[in-house]
């Protein structure tokens, strides 16, 4: 028998599928600025808001999420993890089971200005969209209590819990760890912490990072890279990476994994099937690699292989044209024989794959927005991170599931694995926060962690 919360959950997800509206509209995109002074993950732009109506009839920013809230207890509910799962996406639309496939951006408002708070326009959005998580960068950051403010009210708004997601790795690419009234820790570069060959200071490291992430309320950090740093001429891995040494890029890869873990952090390892042999950008075109299946078993997978062996929940895909192992002529984000082919198949991997920023130079120099998301779920993807242009990429996978050139058991098996990742790190039924972002810096023990990096 279903508990009381099964059934109030399944009658709120009821009521959400016949209410979401199925008119979205673009409205001019505000072109974005580079951040300064720092190395970009993805290049910045914004595209797709929706209009605003008149009078939207705007939920209150409670921090309470209208759709699970906290759970009672396994042996109370009586379904499974499965059951759960399978009842929540029978009362999904296909709208919204879409919806759950982006992460997006929230940099700027129309107006050019940093968004850092949820508004009406925000608000609108939130509800006619419905993305499965938002990535936050430096314009988005001001100081702790607008950090948690921002993803408690995105929170509070969306009827599934988010992916709140950033890029924190440590050393250049730290969105938290630069700003700074923000209290989470600038850690040294990655290949600082791989020189000392000490898988346990990269487990210190996941510690760390994991810890204060979760106590602002991210739940996804766009790291390790896993990327082996074997071309000095790489104007875009470097000291991101761990090592040039496979075998101790992996180590320390599954020592982060490990620490992020412990405070249920979604670890995602990048970029696959590797990014660290290239002297070109993949943020500005097309990035060709020749290695033969021998070299990339080597060398560039070793990583990877280390980050599936200690769960990772999420692999990364590069947008580099393999050549030496694919006869098509597609980034690998594209690609089905290395998506589904190797990842899936041959990696025997089940968790999520995503794709790196689609706004990219090497994917948007060549295909619309449509064409790329349409050509991502095809290949195996899970996740469509931020499209260039989210309404069309959106549009373009419903039209292609309703004319039969993607079915919905297809779009069902990525939604499944986003809920259930949801469900494994405890965002889509939230345990109560425990701890600020104060208290974890007050206690001496993760003091201690931070001095073995920064003493």
């Amino acid at each position: 028998m279903k508990s009381l919360f099964s059934s109030i959950l399944l009658a709120v997800l009821l009521f959400s599928c016949s209410t979401t509206s199925d008119e979205m509209k673009d409205i001019s995109s505000t072109e974005n600025r580079p951040e300064t002074g720092e190395q970009t993950e993805q290049t910045p732009r914004d595209t797709g808001d929706f209009e605003e109506k008149e009078n939207p009839q705007s939920r209150p920013a409670t921090g309470e999420n209208s759709v699970t809230g906290k759970p009672e207890s396994e042996e109370q509910r009586g379904q499974t993890e499965e059951e759960i799962l399978h009842s929540i996406m029978k009362n999904m639309s296909l709208r919204e089971k879409i919806g759950q496939l982006f992460i997006l951006q929230i940099r700027y408002n129309r107006d050019g200005s940093p968004r850092r708070k949820v508004d009406d326009e925000l608000n609108l959005f939130l509800r006619e969209f419905e993305p499965g998580g938002i990535i936050l960068f430096r314009e988005n950051i001001v100081d702790n209590r607008q950090v948690e403010s921002l993803i408690s009210n995105l929170q509070g708004l969306s009827r599934i819990p988010l992916f709140i997601s950033v890029d924190e790795e440590g050393g250049p690419v730290s969105r938290l760890g630069k700003a700074p009234k923000v209290d989470v820790t600038l850690l040294p570069p990655a290949f600082s912490i791989g020189s000392t060959k000490d898988s346990g200071l990269a487990y210190n490291a996941g510690l760390v990072l994991g810890r204060e992430l979760r106590a602002l309320g991210v739940n996804m950090d766009m790291a390790p890279v896993a990327d082996v740093n074997t071309n000095p001429e790489n104007p875009v891995i470097g000291n991101r990476a761990y090592s040039s040494d496979p075998l101790i890029a992996g180590e320390m890869v599954a020592g982060v994994i490990h620490g992020f873990h412990k405070y249920n952090i979604i670890s995602v390892i990048k970029h696959f099937p590797g990014h660290g042999d290239t002297s070109l950008d993949t943020h500005a075109g097309t990035v060709v690699l020749p290695f033969n299946r021998n070299r990339l078993d080597s060398i560039e997978f070793l990583p990877f292989r280390f980050g599936i062996e200690a769960g990772t929940d999420a692999i990364m895909t590069a947008h580099i044209v393999m050549s030496g192992i694919s006869s098509l002529p597609l980034p690998a984000t594209l690609n089905p024989e290395i998506v589904t082919g190797i990842i899936r198949q041959e990696l025997k991997f089940d968790g999520l794959v995503i794709s790196d920023a689609l706004n990219m130079g090497a994917i948007s120099g060549k295909y619309t927005a449509g064409e790329s998301a349409v050509a991502g779920i095809k290949a195996g993807l899970d996740i469509l991170l931020m499209p260039e242009d989210r309404i069309s990429a959106f549009e373009a996978l419903v039209n292609a599931v309703q004319h039969g050139e993607i079915s919905e058991k297809r779009i069902d098996e990525s939604v499944y694995r986003i809920l259930r990742t949801k469900y494994d790190r405890k965002i889509l039924f939230p345990d109560s926060l425990e701890e600020t972002i104060e208290d974890v810096h007050e206690d001496p023990d993760h003091q201690v962690l931070i001095q073995s990096f920064l003493g």
